[in-house]
């Protein structure tokens, strides 16, 4: 497992002409700004989308990926598990609860709302992007039907999707009480 919290691994070769393959599909598409992660990985698929076009690179802290801690450097599987059935307000030894991982994913989609631009590209992580893509669907974010979402791969939001996705996710917030299985999180969740 290597999500950000401590391990900040450079994209792998087939990351790279993954991230290649992705900046060549939206070589037609206009970009305003690209947004990103600042974790390693993040950062240079940004810059491959960000090269040669005169747009604004960004760097958002609060879409980086779930600090693992405990789990860093395993299976994404025994982490994967451990969400599924711990409380979603406990962090692993080390790392950071979803509750904590979901308040900083929705602070970081204000801030892509409140950028105000055409066409912003946000180049982040599983979980950031499977939350706010199931909350922008009315689906629970964290249970939602989309449970992964493949390496540089394209997935739109509207600007009116990315406010329904910043509604659900706060309102799923608010229910999340402390204690709550990941697994049981949609029963909390409004819908």
């Amino acid at each position: 497992m290597n999500p950000d919290s401590k391990l900040d691994a450079p994209l792998s070769p087939a990351g790279e002409r993954a991230a290649r393959r992705l900046t060549r599909s939206l070589a037609s598409e206009p970009i305003d700004v690209v947004v990103t992660s600042p974790r390693r990985r993040a950062r240079r698929t940004a810059e491959l989308l960000a090269a040669g076009r005169h747009v604004t690179l960004t760097e958002l802290d609060e879409l980086s990926e779930v600090g693992a801690g405990s789990f860093e450097g395993g299976p994404v599987t025994e982490f994967q598990d451990w969400v599924r059935t711990g409380p979603v307000d406990v962090a692993p030894p080390g790392g950071e609860s979803v509750l904590s991982a979901a308040r900083r994913y929705l602070a970081g989609a204000r801030r892509l709302h409140a950028l105000r631009q055409s066409s912003i590209v946000a180049v982040t992580h599983n979980l950031p992007m499977r939350m706010l893509m199931n909350a922008a669907g009315g689906s629970d974010p964290l249970a939602g039907p989309l449970q992964r979402v493949p390496h540089a791969t394209r997935a739109d939001l509207s600007a009116d999707e990315l406010s329904a996705a910043i509604v659900a996710l706060a309102a799923w917030l608010g229910e999340a009480m402390p204690g709550t299985r990941a697994a049981d999180a949609g029963r909390c969740a409004p819908g």
